[in-house]
Parts: structure tokens; sequence; C-alpha cells
């Protein structure tokens, strides 16, 4: 049913004019046969037609030559004096075909002594059919309008699937760039343990192509991923670097966006671990209650670093546009720089 009213394609065009059409010669058809006295169906039917006829070819001059033609020009007295000009022209035509002998066979009362062939039913007639034909161009255009809005709808759903690929291709290099590079560096210098970071660069990649294109994934599958990451990352920093990682609360049934605790994770390493020369450290602490979410990443940040609020505000622009467009007004990310460590705190409600 939505197909036949809404769709564009030639054939369901022709079959709702057709359609429209015949339920209105029909409709109108049966109004006159309960009033006529007895008259023939078949004799009111043909009447009907032809001011079905003239209707409708008033309705589609105006909808797909007059207004197309001075609308968009913003011509609206050209547009209405064209149009009262073939309601009137129509109208004499009509009343000299068909009307005049419908109400001379019908209702003769109503017929004057010069017959209805004159300016004041003419312009009645004008009146009345321009105000059934106006009826049909608000509806024709009402129609159109619904279409419009409905293929914009459409239009934005696929900008916003886009634009979220998009955001997330800025990251997704950068840690699997930096995971090749730890591996080589371990395969250099310590090859007993690069069968386990193999295994853990493999999971991480596994994930970065399958789960990160998903649209929600448990809690605990990403917080699995962080894991894997940070221990690669490890082996870069050696005995220099300290994580720790917390979780309180039940995960377990919940959903998230991937990547986005991980943005704030890697966000740790890039700005933080890689720019601190001494022995920097990164604290992960997560807590789920009753489908809230609250993760916290802090780094220590090296004393010559210059507005590392700056720098990471900037790094973490994309993850701020994926939360806009995945959770807009559930999310709650704030920035803050104490002595020598810098927090990223992420409440999400995902209920």
């Amino acid at each position: 049913m939505n197909k036949f009213l809404f769709h564009t394609d030639l054939k369901f065009r022709l079959s709702r004019h057709i359609t429209f059409f015949v339920v209105i010669v029909l409709v109108f058809t049966l109004v006159l046969f309960s009033r006529s006295h007895g008259r023939h169906f078949g004799e009111l039917l043909l009447l009907t037609t032809l001011n079905a006829v003239f209707f409708l070819g008033y309705a589609y001059l105006s909808i797909f030559i007059i207004i197309p033609l001075f609308l968009p020009e913003k011509k609206y007295a050209f547009l209405g004096v064209t149009f009262l000009t073939i309601g009137f022209l129509l109208s004499v035509i009509k009343l000299s075909i068909s009307d005049f002998i419908f109400y001379s066979s019908i209702s003769p009362e109503f017929i004057g002594s010069k017959g209805m062939l004159n300016v004041r039913y003419i312009l009645v007639n004008t009146k009345d059919m321009s105000f059934i034909v106006a009826l049909f161009v608000i509806a024709k255009f009402t129609k159109d309008w619904l279409i419009t809005e409905n293929q914009q709808k459409q239009l934005e759903l696929k900008y916003t699937e886009l634009k979220l690929r998009r955001l997330q291709s800025h990251f997704e290099p950068h840690f699997l760039f930096n995971t090749l590079n730890n591996l080589y560096a371990l395969s250099v210098g310590n090859q007993r343990e690069t069968l386990s970071v193999i295994q853990g660069f493999s999971r991480v990649l596994q994930f970065s192509i399958t789960e990160a294109q998903k649209e929600k994934i448990p809690v605990s599958e990403e917080m699995k991923m962080i894991k894997d990451f940070v221990s690669i990352e490890q082996i870069r920093y050696g005995n220099r670097l300290r994580v720790e990682s917390l979780v309180t609360g039940d995960c377990s049934n919940l959903m998230i966006a991937p990547m986005l605790m991980f943005t704030l994770v890697e966000n740790c390493f890039r700005h933080g671990s890689s720019t601190d020369l001494g022995q920097p450290w990164i604290k992960l602490s997560l807590v789920c209650e009753k489908g809230l979410i609250c993760f916290e990443a802090k780094n220590s940040i090296p004393e010559k670093c210059n507005s590392p609020i700056t720098i990471q505000e900037k790094g973490l622009a994309n993850l701020r546009q994926r939360l806009d467009i995945i959770y807009p007004k559930k999310y709650s990310l704030t920035l803050s720089e104490a002595s020598c460590e810098f927090t990223a705190k992420l409440e999400l409600d995902l209920k």
C-alpha cells in the first residue's frame, strides 16, 4: 500500500491517477444517481466522466505546467491570473458541453431563460472548479513534501553512516601502526616473547576489522581488546611504564559502540607516555552501575610538555563527533589537567 501511494515509478504513478479518476467518477455518479429520480445510470456516468475530465484536466494543467512555470520564478501574480483564466475558459467549454445538458435534464428549475452559458454561471462554476482544483494541488504537494521528507531522512542516515565510518577510519591506522612497530622491536630484541605478542596483535587486528565495524559490542569485549593493546604497548616501554586498571560493577549485559573507550586509552599513549622519557604511568578505571558506565583514563604529563590539554582535546575531537552522533545528550566527556597528569572521563547512559 505504501509503495502504491508514494512510489515514483511510472506504473505506480499511472495506477494512482487511473484509480483516483475512477473513484471520483463512481462516487459522484452514485451521488447524482441517488438524486436523479430515475435517470439512467449510464447517462449519468457519461456526464460525470465529462465533468471529471474538465476538473482533472484543470488540475493537471495547474500542477504540471502553471505552477512549475511561475512558482520557481516567484511570479505569483502571473500564476494567479493564469490559473483563474484557464479555469474561466474551461468553465465556458464545460458548461457548453456537459453541465447545460445535465442540469437541463435533471434540474430544469435551475436553468434561466438564456440557459447556463452566461457570465454569472461561468463565474460561479470557475469559483467551484478553482476551489476543488486548489484542494487537489494542496494534496499533491503535501504528498510530494512527505516523499521529499522521507528521502531527506534516508540521505541523512546514509550521511551519518558515512561520517561515522570516516571518523572511525581516522583512529584505526594509529594503533595498528604502533602495534606493528612494537612487534618489530620485539622481534629484534627479544624473540622469546614474540609469539605471545603476535597472538595479542592478532586479536587486536581481528577486533579492528570485525568488531569495530559493528554498531554495538559488549563492553567486556572492548575491555579485553584494551587489555591486549596495553600488553603490547608495555613491551615497548619495559619497566619504565606503569599501567593500573580497575573494573567495578557488572558490565556483562551492557552494549557499547566500539572503539570509544579504546580511543581514550590510545590517547594516553600517544600524547602521554610516548612523550614522557622518564617514568610514565597510566591509570584506567571502569565503573558500571544500572546501565550507566563511567570510564576514566589518566596519564602522566612530561614536565616540559606545552598545553597538554589543548593537544589532547584536538586528539579527541573525532571521539566527540562520534559521541554526538551515536549518543546525543546521553554522554559526558570531560577533560581536565592537574599537576603532571591529564584525565579524560567518559560517562555514558547505555540503558
